[in-house]
């Protein structure tokens, strides 16, 4: 089958040109949708954001200090060049700085007005550090830096924000006050006290030890007030140690004793090494602890230690002391123990029997009463009875000035103790009393066996003259049974006369003489006319005695000293 439409011819189309050809008319275009629409319609035109400008433009608008302030650092050069390499020293140099001038310095009041100028300094000092390398690692992260190295450098720059207010919450702001007031040449702690005896051989330190008194003691010592002085005495709780160590400069130079009369804690040790030789009288005690700069600052803490101790080791403390020192809290006190003290030749030793350890013969009244003071047991007496030892130290001058030896001197001592004896011996526990009838028992057998029955009838009728004859052992043991007696609490009720059950209860258990049998140990004055018993009797009935129950024994041991009717 035939196409009856005439066939087109072939047209080459690399030879035509497509611009002479007609073309046919556009089809319209189909209207767009109503979200095509709004998504097709021109927008404003917005502000053009401004570019953050570079570190290098950055760093190159502000000063270095200003730079790390604002963060505008790399992390590298803000946390590990500013605060390790810059900040950390400068800080260890004016922590050093302080320390050396607080614990070196001469002067406190200069110590203080650097404290109050280098405290605030250091402070901003780690406050720079600290806010700059916090910004600096908040655009190192914004930056996409590493999560790890930046969050490492905020959580150590965080631990160091909480050290600084610790700091200074706790260790700075509560001294600022004192700091001011010493910075002004007031001390907050006070100042000692300095008095000089009426005879002008004793210079009395009390109270605290404050700014200023090494220089006042150096001044007293070489006054033309002190060209008698003998001791210094001691009753203070402590106070600045630098002050103490320059009055023990002073003491020692000077060669004078020292002497506790109270507490002596703290750095008033320091001034009681010092002194040679050095006593402890029967109420003192010495205190040790730690140094304290009040600071809360462990550097501070430890060289003022270090210094400490080796002050200690210069006035002879033995290590051990000074160790256990050291281990002892500032807030607490060690009191050491007399027997410690004694063995190590800290102290000198106290008298141990009734003797006084007699001034020599330059000497003047005032320097025998305090050598009765010096004395354990006498003390403690003139504590129970007031005004005994200047009784005492007159009687003891006045035979001295008449020409008495040692002994007789030492022997007008022992008619005023025999007045108190049958106070102590009535008024004491029953404890007490048992053991002093141990004792008399224990002293008739020694006098009986080394001088016969002489001695031991006259120590049974009250002849003071019978007592230095005794063994030193029983003579130091009664010395010390007259000073625990003393010190003792006096008996709640005084025991009246034997009453008719008692005597009956006495004689049937120790037999009829035992009553009143010991009355007269310490009569001072025998009775011719009326002799005592003779020693055996009585050394019987004590043994007798020791095997009765305990409430009988002390109702003996009671009526033993109490006259006959």
């Amino acid at each position: 089958m035939t196409d009856a439409r005439s066939p087109r011819p072939y047209v080459d189309p690399t030879q035509v040109d497509h611009d002479l050809l007609p073309r046919a008319a556009p089809e319209a275009a189909p209207e767009p949708a109503a979200w095509q629409q709004a998504s097709n319609r021109p927008r404003p035109a917005s502000a053009a954001r401004p570019k953050r400008p570079t570190r290098a433009a950055r760093e190159s608008s502000r000063g270095y200090f200003a730079r790390h302030w604002h963060g505008e650092m790399s992390l590298v050069r803000s946390y590990w060049v500013n605060n390790i390499l810059v900040a950390m020293p400068l800080a260890f140099l004016l922590t050093g700085l302080m320390t050396w001038i607080s614990v070196k310095g001469d002067s406190l009041q200069i110590s203080a007005i650097v404290l109050l100028l280098g405290v605030p300094l250091l402070m901003s000092l780690d406050v720079w550090c600290i806010v700059g390398g916090w910004r600096s690692a908040a655009n190192y992260l914004r930056e996409d830096g590493s999560a790890l190295w930046g969050w490492l450098a905020r959580i150590s720059l965080a631990l160091g924000a909480l050290q600084l207010g610790l700091s200074i919450v706790f260790g700075f702001l509560p001294s600022v006050g004192e700091y001011w007031s010493m910075a002004r040449g007031v001390d907050p702690l006070g100042q000692a006290k300095f008095s000089f005896s009426p005879d002008g051989r004793s210079l009395k330190l009390q109270g605290v030890i404050g700014m200023g008194d090494g220089e006042r003691m150096r001044q007293l010592l070489a006054s033309d007030a002190a060209k008698e002085l003998k001791r210094v005495e001691l009753e203070s709780p402590g106070g600045r140690v630098r002050e103490a160590e320059r009055m023990a400069a002073a003491l020692k130079s000077h060669g004078h004793a020292s002497r506790a009369v109270g507490t002596c804690a703290s750095a008033c040790t320091l001034v009681f090494l010092a002194g040679q030789p050095r006593h402890l009288t029967p109420t003192a005690e010495l205190g040790f602890h730690r140094a304290s700069t009040g600071t809360y600052n462990p550097v501070f803490e430890e060289l003022a230690n270090q210094q400490l101790a080796k002050t200690y080791t210069e006035l002879g403390l033995p290590q051990p002391m000074i160790d256990k020192t050291l281990r002892t809290p500032s807030r607490s006190m060690w009191f050491v123990p007399r027997e410690e003290l004694l063995s190590y030749s800290l102290i000198a030793p106290s008298p141990r029997t009734l003797a006084v350890p007699l001034p020599d013969a330059n000497a003047k009244p005032s320097d025998l009463n305090d050598a009765l003071h010096m004395h354990p047991v006498w003390e403690a007496l003139d504590r129970r009875t007031p005004g005994m030892v200047d009784e005492v130290a007159k009687r003891m001058w006045e035979a001295r000035t008449a020409g008495a030896g040692d002994t007789e001197v030492q022997a007008t001592a022992l008619p005023l103790l025999a007045r108190q004896m049958p106070d102590l011996i009535n008024g004491t526990d029953p404890i007490l009393r048992r053991r002093y009838v141990q004792l008399v028992a224990e002293q008739l057998k020694a006098l009986r066996g080394a001088n016969g029955i002489g001695a031991c009838r006259d120590l049974v009728e009250g002849r003071l003259s019978a007592r230095p004859q005794l063994p030193e052992e029983l003579q130091v043991q009664e010395a010390q049974w007259v000073r625990d007696a003393a010190e003792g609490t006096p008996a709640r009720r005084q025991y009246k006369p034997a009453s008719a059950i008692e005597m009956e209860v006495l004689e049937r258990s120790v037999g009829p003489s035992a009553l009143g049998m010991l009355s007269r140990l310490w009569a001072d004055v025998p009775d011719a006319a009326k002799p005592g018993p003779s020693c055996d009797p009585v050394i019987a009935m004590l043994d007798r005695l020791q095997a009765q129950p305990p409430a009988r024994r002390d109702l003996a041991a009671r009526l033993l000293f109490q006259p006959s009717r």
